[in-house]
């Protein structure tokens, strides 16, 4: 397990995506368990990560898996003019080209990836 830094002139790298990866959790209402299961982490890893007293791995699974559920943050925020609203109202809507409801798609490795390259693809035909 890492700890973080206090002083914010030092903030790794891990410690700025965990840093993001709770911010965006927060924004999108996503509770601990769901984030959990996005990236690979118990509800109780997740709980002290948000509360500071642990920072994503560089070198884990679960580093790949917060930078992929990032993306997704990112590209969807992007897309929907951070209206926030739509969306969460896109994550829990089914959808047919993705084959589920994204925000049930990202709990297993092969759904999170599917869901950032559908945003990537998305973003990069939208007019």
């Amino acid at each position: 397990m890492k700890k973080t830094t206090n002083n914010k002139a030092e903030l790794s790298e891990e410690a700025v995506i965990s840093k993001a990866l709770k911010k965006a959790s927060e924004y999108w209402s996503i509770n601990n368990k769901q984030l959990g299961e996005f990236c690979g982490l118990s509800e109780a890893t997740i709980s002290r990560l948000k509360n500071g007293q642990y920072v994503l791995d560089y070198n884990s699974k679960s580093w790949q898996l917060a930078l992929i559920f990032l993306r997704i943050f990112r590209g969807l925020d992007a897309y929907m003019g951070g209206n926030i609203d739509n969306e969460k109202a896109w994550l829990k809507a089914s959808n047919h080209a993705l084959g589920g409801k994204p925000i049930e798609l990202m709990k297993n490795v092969e759904g999170l990836a599917n869901v950032a390259q559908y945003i990537d693809y998305a973003r990069g035909n939208y007019n």
